[in-house]
């Protein structure tokens, strides 16, 4: 990896770190809309699917970090 690639690696995580972030807000925006009595199917299929979206957003953020960590640890080339 040269410097190049890890400040693209860099990039991916900050985007991705982004992505996570507005996917659990708008997780936490759909919990704030609960009511004291059961949920319809449709708010919780939307619920669903927005975990979906928010585990989804935070498995590649975890991943991109992993990839840093890694280049981060064992170095990378500069570039020529």
């Amino acid at each position: 990896m040269d410097s190049r690639e890890f400040a693209e690696l860099h990039a991916q995580c900050c985007e991705a770190l982004k992505q996570y972030v507005l996917e659990a807000d708008r997780m936490c925006e759909l919990l704030g809309q609960c009511l004291p009595e059961p949920s319809s199917i449709q708010f919780r299929t939307d619920l669903l699917e927005q975990r979906a979206r928010e585990n989804k957003a935070y498995a590649r953020y975890v991943e991109t970090r992993r990839q840093l960590f890694d280049a981060a640890r064992i170095g990378y080339k500069p570039q020529n």
